[in-house]
Formats: C-alpha cells, structure tokens, sequence
C-alpha cells in the first residue's frame, strides 16, 4: 500500500551504514506515530464536545430530577422521625443513621446556600440524635452544636487535605521532571539546533516578500503562518510535513543528513510524541474525574456515546424506582421493610 508524501520512509543511499538505516527506520516510525496519536486526540475532543451537549441536554436535567427526589425524601423522613411515623427503638436509630448519611451524600455537591444550610441542619439534628442514642457521655457540648455550618466546615476541611495532599505529589512530580529536563538539557540545546536549521530553510524558502507572484504570496503567507506557529511549539514532524507541501523537501537530501543531525531530529520527535501521549492521558483523566467515572476504567472516544446512552437509561431506571418507593413509604409496614433493606 503506498503512503502519502507527510508520511513517505526516507529513502537509503547506496553507501548508508546500517546505523543509518536503522535511524531512518525509527524517524519514519515516529513521524508515522506523532499523525496517529494527533487523529486520536482529535477524535478524543470531538467525543467529549458532543457528550458535553448530550449530557447538559439529556443527562443534567435527570440528575436535577434524581437529587429533587432524595431531597423530597429526606423531608418525608424527617417528617417519620419526628413523630410522622410509629417507630420502635432500632427502626428510629436505623431511620436516623439514613437521614445523616443522605444529607452528608448531597451536601458534598450541592451549591445552592439555602439548599445547604437544609442539609447542614437535617444532618446536625439526626447527627446529635445518635450521640445522645449512644450513650457516649460527655461534660462539653458538642463542637458543632451552637454551629449549624460547623459540620460543613469540617468537611471542606477533609477535602482540602486531600486536595494539599494531591498538590504535594504533582510537586514531587514537578521537581521530578525539572531534574530530568535538565539531565536531558545538552541533547536538548542540540536538538534545538537541529529545529532551528529546518526552520531556517523554510523561512528562505517561503518569504513571502521574495515572491513576485501574487497568488504564489499568498500561499506562502499562509505557509509562513503555519511555519511560525510548529516552529514556536517546537513540533518538528510538522514542520517537515511544510517542507514536503511547499514543494521544499528534498527526501533524499533529508536522507544524507549526518548520523547525528538524524538523531537529533529523532529525539525531536521523541519528545513530540511524549508530549502527545501526556496531553491524551491528561485528557482523558479529567474527562473521568469531571463525570466521576473510574480512573482505572477504559475509555474510548467511539464508546463515549454508549456509555452517556447507558448513563441516561440507568438514570431513569433510579427515578422509576425512587418514585414508586416514595408511594409505598406512606405504608407503615413497607416503611419499616424499607427502612431494614436501607440497612443491610
């Protein structure tokens, strides 16, 4: 099968070493990597641009209706604990560690301040309840209990130890990489040369100003445009895709190029590739964290539209079950069967 000229191996001469052959082999397995890895990222961002218009279409006004459902029966629950409903002993303890854990589940990302301080005060109130319910004997009060948003101070305080905790690693992970960019800092000053020395070739080549012909300056401004941009991010295989489209690029020039202008050129790429394996790790990491999928899970820009369809159906499916369970809750003996299946 033939290639395109971007991605055409570089040509061998007759008297090549074998280190030279091998040289051209990995620079044109590179060069062929770098194009792969950016049609993933972009397809990895077209993906995510549609399941962000279907999710904030089709999936958030669920997850609205799904939270409005819990809060609505956090308020038939507290109505049941406070008198609403006929409970023994263990059906009461068991109704009120419910209300503290729901309440500590939707307070963590709810941002509406009146909505919080509704949380805030069902937890207190069901929170001191089970103290006192334990018998834990104390002289002091509670340290929350003249506080309605202590309880919420603390856990925002618990979140931003974790997060000065995750800082502290991406730290360590900086000084890391900083001590191994300036381990890598000779072969990178030669590597720099080497992007200078075909970016200086094209500027001679496509200078717009060295052109008489109209049309032919207007490509070329076009080209320099492109040429400036790959040159400031330091993206070598695009620049050599220019050289080839401006009609510039002698392969076999590229070819005779000694051992270690090659390397260079190599390492260039290498790096160029790393940084696109770093952008689609990172990428895809913050796409999990933002919809809080598993960090571990695979995921694929094709299957990103399954899982969102997977998503909604079983958000629906949680609405249909919590809407008939609030029916049956004004039963007392289902309440009490309810309250039990909570519990285990």
């Amino acid at each position: 099968m033939s290639t395109s000229p971007a991605r055409r191996s570089l040509p061998a001469t007759t008297d090549a070493s074998p280190d030279l052959d091998s040289a051209r082999s990995v620079f044109d397995k590179l060069q062929q990597r770098i194009a792969q890895h950016k049609v993933l990222l972009a397809d990895w961002q077209a993906a995510m641009d549609a399941y962000e218009q279907r999710y904030l279409r089709d999936v958030l006004p669920l997850l609205n209706e799904y939270r409005a459902l819990h809060v609505a029966l956090l308020e038939r629950l507290d109505h049941a604990a406070t008198g609403g409903m006929r409970l023994g002993r263990t059906d009461a303890r068991i109704l009120r560690q419910l209300i503290v854990g729901m309440a500590s589940g939707l307070l963590l990302s709810e941002t509406d301040p009146a909505q919080r301080a509704r949380l805030v005060a069902w937890h207190q109130k069901y929170d001191d309840d089970a103290v006192a319910d334990d018998a834990t004997e104390s002289a002091a009060p509670a340290a929350d209990e003249d506080d309605p948003e202590a309880l919420l101070r603390r856990l925002e305080a618990e979140q931003a130890e974790a997060a000065a905790e995750r800082e502290r690693q991406r730290g360590e992970h900086r000084r890391e990489a900083k001590k191994r960019r300036q381990q890598r800092q000779p072969e990178a000053v030669e590597a720099s040369q080497s992007l200078r020395a075909v970016y200086r070739q094209l500027v001679s080549t496509l200078h717009p100003d060295r052109e008489s012909d109209p049309a032919e300056r207007q490509r070329k401004t076009a080209l320099m445009q492109r040429v400036n941009e790959a040159y400031a991010a330091e993206r070598l295989a695009e620049l050599l895709e220019l050289q080839q489209e401006a009609a510039a690029f002698d392969a076999r020039h590229a070819g005779q190029q000694p051992e270690e202008r090659l390397a260079a050129y190599i390492r260039l790429l290498t790096q160029q590739l790393a940084k696109l394996q770093q952008d689609l790790r990172a990428l895809e990491a913050d796409f999990k964290q933002c919809h809080h999928l598993n960090p571990r899970g695979k995921l694929k820009p094709a299957t990103l539209a399954e899982h969102l369809r997977v998503e909604q159906a079983t958000l629906n499916n949680s609405i249909r079950e919590l809407q008939r369970e609030q029916r049956w809750l004004n039963d007392p003996d289902h309440f009490k069967q309810w309250l039990r299946a909570q519990r285990r």
